[in-house]
């Protein structure tokens, strides 16, 4: 029986700044299963989900779903990035660089959700391929967070495309500097 994800409240507490939910909002968060005002350690990815869709659903309505996601994805980690986890992960990527941050990823992603089976390898230089299996969230949102990282790290651009979409069983993408 596969092991359920289970997702740090810091990410929820990224996905809350990114929000800023009104009272309705916040509402619809306890009714998914998070209270904002009582964050517990960790939470499964379900309530995660439903959290994330509601932001998706009224934080970037005015947006296509594969945009939104992508949106989502890079506010996340800019926002995980003014957390104090995020502080840490932040100057780390910074002092390791792109290069050595894609070899990192499957740790920068443990650090908001476990467990994580995240592979990456390297195609040439500045082009590298992340398999993400058994990843519980939207491929483009995954996209929309590499993109940021590899710009904390050090990269002057960083362009992160789905190459590869295998339904529940994961995706593949491929990024470039």
């Amino acid at each position: 029986m596969p092991t359920e994800v289970k997702v740090q409240s810091t990410l929820f507490e990224s996905l809350i700044r990114c929000m800023n939910p009104d009272s309705a909002q916040r509402a619809e968060l306890l009714t998914a299963g998070y209270d904002v005002d009582k964050p517990r350690a960790t939470y499964p990815a379900s309530v995660f989900a439903a959290c994330q869709a509601l932001a998706l659903r009224t934080t970037y309505a005015g947006l296509a779903p594969k945009a939104a996601q992508r949106e989502l994805g890079r506010d996340l980690v800019r926002k995980y990035f003014d957390t104090l986890v995020g502080r840490v992960v932040g100057m780390a990527l910074k002092v390791a660089g792109p290069e050595r941050a894609m070899k990192r990823v499957a740790l920068s992603f443990s650090s908001v959700m476990e467990p994580v089976d995240i592979t990456v390898e390297n195609l040439a230089p500045q082009v590298w391929r992340a398999k993400f299996r058994g990843y519980v969230f939207p491929a483009e949102a995954a996209a929309g967070t590499c993109e940021v990282a590899l710009k904390q790290a050090g990269a002057s651009t960083a362009t992160v495309e789905v190459e590869r979409y295998e339904g529940t069983e994961g995706f593949d993408l491929r990024l470039r500097w």
